[in-house]
């Protein structure tokens, strides 16, 4: 634990991203209500101003639903080759700062500030730095969290946005952690967040003081493991850039896939386009892992770790349609998003030729 205190993490968020870079590229958006998502019967609201929030628009909220609480706001559909350029600059100014940095999506990224100084005052001083230069050189603004480790450095940007910088020290763990809501602890979702109030546990300290038993008997190895974060424990290790770290395809379909032959049939197609991007970039992967988002946008994955790094789009397709099969359950009201990807990369060589070209 005291090697952990140690560490200085930051977790920077970029606030209101998508709708932030379009009223930048677009001065007549500016103080105006922005939304951008898919703007489809079925689209889905990706990232709303803080002008359209005010409207009670948020991301992930059905397009419809966005348009009935604000009639009068801007609809955009998303820009994400501008978006990346705009993330890439982001990216640029932190690598700056910090060797280690885990892009999570274009909007949000982990770092390592431990080699700035010996206390958290310093690691604040370099994210104000950052901060500036964000502002300065993209024309957008970003919260930034510090705290010992991912968990509580993503706590501490979200408490204090937009535009924010917060600083989660050691000894004030709990005084910050225990006031707020069981759905502040990762993985809580709404499903996992009703069972836990159904079990009395309304805010994250009733959650740490709750009979460890009781967790691991209603939640399995994620009751240990919400317990853990409840007291701000989380000892994961910062990743590097993702795009190095995995390789991934995904899909939300205007309408919900329902026949189960079909869905199959996508997660091949996914398998085998990620095993030719493996190929492609002289990769070998020893995880392959399947996504799916069902309608009511509850979202599982599921992944296998191989003994030997595989590019081979016959072996990954086999093992994604496991995966489907074995460990997803598919029902009568389809899913809207399936993805496939690739983890745990090394690069080769050399590689053993297929039978049949």
């Amino acid at each position: 634990m005291e090697e952990g205190k140690n560490r200085r993490i930051a977790h920077l968020d970029m606030d209101a991203f998508y709708a932030a870079v379009e009223q930048r590229d677009f001065p007549a958006y500016r103080n105006r209500p922005v939304i951008v998502g898919g703007l489809g019967p079925r689209g889905v609201v990706s990232t709303a101003s803080y002008e359209a929030r005010r409207y009670g628009v948020r991301s992930a909220m059905p397009m419809a639903l966005a348009r009935k609480r604000c009639p009068d706001g801007i609809y955009l559909r998303p820009r994400f080759e501008r978006y990346k350029e705009v993330s890439s600059a982001v990216r640029a100014i932190i690598s700056l700062y910090s060797p280690v940095v885990e892009t999570v999506s274009l909007d949000e990224a982990f770092f390592d500030l431990s080699g700035h100084g010996s206390t958290f005052s310093s690691a604040r001083a370099v994210a104000e730095e950052i901060k500036r230069r964000v502002r300065t050189e993209t024309g957008l603004t970003c919260s930034v969290g510090i705290a010992s480790n991912r968990f509580l450095a993503k706590v501490a940007s979200e408490l204090d946005k937009p535009d924010g910088l917060k600083v989660i020290e050691p000894e004030r763990v709990q005084e910050t952690l225990d006031p707020l809501p069981v759905g502040a602890i990762w993985g809580v979702g709404r499903v996992t967040e009703r069972r836990l109030k159904g079990l009395g546990l309304i805010t994250v300290r009733d959650l740490r003081l709750a009979p460890l038993p009781l967790l691991i008997r209603e939640f399995g190895r994620m009751g240990r493991r919400l317990h853990e974060l409840s007291c701000g424990i989380d000892e994961t290790p910062l990743g590097r850039e993702a795009g190095s770290r995995s390789i991934s395809n995904e899909v939300t379909y205007p309408f919900d896939l329902v026949d189960p032959e079909a869905i199959e049939a996508e997660v091949r197609r996914l398998a085998r386009s990620v095993a030719r991007r493996l190929r492609d970039s002289s990769l070998l992967c020893r995880t392959v892992r399947i996504k799916v988002r069902y309608p009511d946008f509850r979202t599982v994955t599921r992944q296998v770790r191989l003994g030997v790094g595989i590019d081979s789009e016959g072996l990954i397709e086999t093992v994604a349609v496991y995966l489907l099969r074995e460990r997803v359950a598919l029902d009568e009201q389809g899913v809207r998003l399936i993805g496939v990807g690739a983890a745990h990369l090394s690069e080769t060589t050399a590689r053993q030729l297929p039978l049949f070209q």
